[in-house]
């Protein structure tokens, strides 16, 4: 009798002091008793909010008619496209259950209040010690026994009557759905995030797990992705294509390594993608770069330092604050950089008429030192429960400077040899900007399953330059020929490129979705690349217009797209996705200095898609899917004018060039073996018809009048290549675990229109492992491991990257191989390892919040590109090494706090006023 009359005290208490307390949150307004409870709701695997998720909350009352207990839902809703939801005027004495359920997922239910169990023990022994409980206490008894129930209070919140002041309005925080075997989208998840979440059409990475990634860029995160292969450069590729990169699901102007790696949430790989997605791209795959965002009510974030082995610093911060409908975002990265390279390159050239066999050696050093910032910042708007506005900007801000020592030897095999030794002394300054903004806007209809949405996205770039080259040419005893030729180059590039898109869904009643879109995209590109050659007798530098190169160009491709999304049965055993893309583009072009310009025009083209799953079991499942995709020569490809700047290596486009199409096949098998071992094995064939591949031929130099070598391009007959990738994810025990991928692969080119009987193939292996071992009693000590090999494989062969970079000495430096020729790299491994250590508790002494990180990279020094290239006209050999064994010591330390009145001004002694004047205090 005693606790019930607790009971209703504490309720009509509640009820007294609600009202001038502005309604203790949002639920315990006027003369209620009621409070709110408040959250979001995650998908596990990708961290991003879930819409249309059933919440239900769920008291215990007792059934008078069957004197026995039963469960009531109170009140529920489905969560708004951001995640959120709210459950209002709930009371607030009470202990409840929340249950959050949608389909394909596994149904989440735990136990929730307002009130903690030692909260409620503490209010009930402090009402009965301070007299408060003697009930029906009229004129002065009632006066005197409402002080005595704010001390009672005050005792219970240890004086802190701020918490009284949210206790109606509790944020729940987030919950985080786990998929369970569902179509067409099955993925497998062990634990809590892994590094690595398999999923039938894509991979994610999870970079809060990666240890090396702290203070690094991108680019350090895609040497541990499975199927990703970096080489010493950062240069990416994906079963030996490169890869298109997105940012946030959309096209960017940004590169990896001006990406920080504290900046990135997650990065998704898509091998083969669907109609949904822009078709451009031919064998590529997409690398989609996920930016951390959160929406959390309240604040946090995060602060970060570190420092390397060559005394350059980095320095970083990131926040987040929401409240009510608004959430804004920001964060800020500056490193500094010191990179050093070691190439050596062999060339020789084949006897051709007049000209005897010779050959060029080079020995290269190069230092490249600089800086490079990047911020993001944003701002949500929730308009109300089914519109959402949301605009971000990026900028992009770096200088580097370069020296390079280029030692040379030449030799021409006359009778006798003619040797000559040379030196090229280069500095070059560079400075780059890049912009970019989006503004998006989503519309939730009232049915599940169907929405609108628009963005559109805005990249400007911008870089200019200055070298400064000194040539000096020796005889064989190192006695210098003539005076030192000086020239300067000035380079600037600007582009801007804009994306704007709309996508429409409609889940129907039969359970079919109908997903349609459109979409534009516009890039403008300009360059100017000025020669000055020294001349002696003016004692200044001359402009040589005849090696000069300024062009631009504008791109343009419009596409619309349809798929479909549904089952054949109705245990949903059989899935299906069919879709249809429709695209067109064009190019135009213009060469300023020679008044000339041109134009290309691509017809419509159509690229079908098609994917099926069978769910062999809850935990295995099988898919099929076919798409089609083009790779347009690109404006270099395209330009019908000589570039002169590098006489041994002269550049010429190709107008007649047509595109390369491609179609794909992939077959996938997912097994889940328990909650600790999983594994995706797919087999992949991709043919490619018009190959566009790099050629090569002898002409005359119109400027020096003697015979030089031309790179351009054309169209091959085909090429193929194929595989069969195995992708592991292991838990071997609890603080030990392993990510395996492996690839066997042939990639060949058929260019018999080019040369009788030219195929060049070579079967390849690829694989990498990350281990990841926890210690301590906290798990505050964590160790990780990553390692990869790569076979003797052949170089890339299709284009369609940026300008014709060809080699030093007419050969491959740093390029792919050309029709005609066979090019390979030869093997190499290397291995990056890691420690963390969690050095600072949370203020609650629940996990820590501050860690220290050390990291090297290429701990054995063991990364080398070898490439060795075979041409009609010349041999060439490469060796170049890059960075290895840079140690990296970092720190950071995350903040935050979950308040959902995060905004509003508070004034405590007003408060306390509005209290005791509710409370008839005088």
């Amino acid at each position: 009798m005693k606790f019930l009359l607790a009971i209703s005290f504490c309720i009509s208490t509640f009820s007294v002091f609600a009202q001038p307390m502005g309604g203790m949150g949002r639920g315990m307004g006027g003369a209620s008793q009621t409070g709110r409870f408040y959250g979001k709701v995650l998908d596990s695997t990708t961290n991003k909010p879930m819409d249309a998720v059933s919440v239900e909350l769920i008291a215990s009352k007792f059934d008078m008619a069957k004197r026995q207990r039963k469960d009531t839902i109170l009140t529920g809703m489905l969560s708004q496209p951001n995640g959120d939801f709210s459950l209002e005027n709930v009371p607030v004495m009470g202990d409840y259950r929340i249950r959050i359920m949608a389909i394909g997922y596994k149904t989440i239910e735990k136990k929730i209040s307002f009130l903690t169990p030692e909260q409620q023990k503490k209010l009930m022994e402090a009402m009965m010690a301070s007299g408060s409980m003697g009930g029906g206490q009229q004129g002065g008894d009632k006066a005197k026994a409402q002080p005595n129930m704010m001390e009672t209070l005050k005792k219970v919140f240890g004086g802190d009557m701020s918490q009284l002041a949210s206790l109606g309005d509790k944020d729940l925080g987030n919950y985080l759905l786990v998929p369970d075997a569902k179509v067409l989208e099955n993925v497998t998840v062990t634990g809590n995030r892994p590094i690595m979440q398999m999923g039938i059409d894509r991979k994610i990475f999870n970079v809060d797990k990666s240890l090396a990634a702290s203070g690094s860029s991108a680019i350090d995160i895609m040497r541990q992705i499975p199927s990703v292969n970096v080489d010493i450069d950062g240069n990416v590729t994906i079963r030996n294509s490169a890869p298109t990169l997105f940012v946030d699901g959309r096209p960017t102007t940004l590169t990896l390594d001006q990406i920080p790696a504290d900046d990135i949430q997650s990065v998704e790989l898509i091998t083969n993608p669907s109609a949904k997605y822009d078709a451009s791209g031919g064998t590529a795959a997409i690398l989609n770069v996920v930016m951390k965002k959160n929406r959390k009510a309240g604040y946090n974030g995060s602060v970060r330092a570190g420092i390397d082995s060559r005394g350059k610093p980095n320095f970083g911060g990131d926040i987040n604050a929401r409240q009510g409908k608004v959430n804004v975002f920001a964060s800020a990265n500056l490193n500094q950089r010191k990179s050093l390279s070691w190439s050596d390159i062999n060339t020789a050239y084949k006897a051709s008429g007049s000209y005897p066999a010779n050959t060029i050696a080079q020995d290269i050093n190069s230092t490249n030192n600089g800086y490079f910032g990047f911020g993001r910042g944003g701002i949500d708007y929730f308009i109300d429960n089914r519109n959402t506005l949301t605009w971000s900007v990026n900028y992009m801000g770096g200088k580097f400077k370069t020296d390079e020592t280029n030692n040379m030897r030449y030799d021409s095999f006359y009778n006798p040899v003619r040797t000559e030794l040379g030196v090229r002394e280069t500095e070059s300054d560079r400075m780059m900007r890049n912009l970019g903004s989006s503004l998006s806007y989503k519309h939730n209809f009232a049915k599940t399953g169907h929405e609108l949405t628009a963005d559109v996205n805005f990249n400007q770039s911008k870089s200019d330059g200055e070298s400064n080259y000194i040539n000096q040419l020796y005889d064989i005893a190192n006695v210098p020929k003539d005076r030192p030729t000086k020239q300067i180059n000035n380079s600037n590039t600007h582009s801007t490129y804009v994306v704007a898109q709309t996508d429409y869904a409609n889940k129907l009643n039969n359970g079919m979705k109908v997903e349609a879109g459109l979409r534009g995209q516009i890039r403008q590109f300009e360059s100017s690349n000025n020669n000055y050659v020294y001349n002696y007798g003016l004692d200044d530098f001359l402009l040589v217009p005849s090696i000069a190169s300024n062009y631009k160009y504008t791109d343009r491709v419009y596409a619309a797209y349809t798929t479909v999304t549904g089952t054949f049965d109705q245990n949903e055993k059989w899935g299906y996705n069919v879709g249809l893309r429709v695209e067109s583009s064009d190019y135009n072009g213009e060469l300023p200095n020679i008044d000339s310009s041109f134009s290309v025009q691509f017809p419509i083209s159509l690229f079908p898609s098609a994917f099926m799953s069978y769910k062999l079991s809850d935990k295995s499942s099988l898919q099929m899917n076919y798409s089609r995709r083009i790779n347009r020569p690109n404006f270099f490809q395209l330009m019908p004018y000589v570039d002169y700047t590098d006489p041994l290596n002269l550049q010429v486009g190709n107008p007649t060039l047509a595109p390369e199409f491609t179609s794909s096949l992939e077959a996938n098998l997912s097994q889940q073996f328990n909650n600790n071992h999983s594994l995706l094995i797919s087999a992949y064939y991709k043919y490619s018809d018009n190959l566009i591949t790099r050629y090569q031929f002898k002409g005359l130099n119109r400027i020096s009048k003697d015979s030089a070598i031309y790179n351009t391009w054309i169209n091959a007959n085909n090429a193929v290549s194929y595989g069969l990738e195995l992708t592991s994810t292991n838990k071997f025990t609890k603080k030990f675990d392993a990510t395996t991928n492996v690839n066997f692969y042939n990639a060949s080119i058929n260019s018999s229109n080019i040369k009788e009987n030219l195929n060049n193939s070579q079967l390849s292996f690829f694989g990498k492992i990350t281990l990841t071992q926890k210690a301590g009693k906290s798990n505050q000590w964590a160790f990780q491991v990553n390692g990869d090999y790569q076979s003797k494989t052949v170089l890339p062969v299709g284009g369609g990257g940026g300008r014709m970079g060809g080699g030093m000495g007419g050969g491959f430096y740093g390029g792919s191989q050309a029709a005609g020729s066979n090019g390979y790299v030869n093997p190499n491994y290397g291995m990056d390892v890691s420690v963390r250590r969690d050095i600072i508790k949370n203020k609650n002494g629940q996990g820590y919040a501050g860690s220290l990180t050390l990291s090297m990279n290429d701990v054995f020094r063991t990364r080398l590109y070898n490439a060795t290239t075979a041409s009609d006209f010349f041999v060439q050999n490469l060796q170049r090494r890059r960075d290895p064994q840079v140690l990296r010591l970092q720190f950071s330390w995350r903040f935050g706090k979950m308040d959902a009145s995060l905004f509003k001004r508070k004034n405590m002694k007003g408060e306390m006023e509005g209290m005791g004047e509710g409370m008839n205090m005088q």
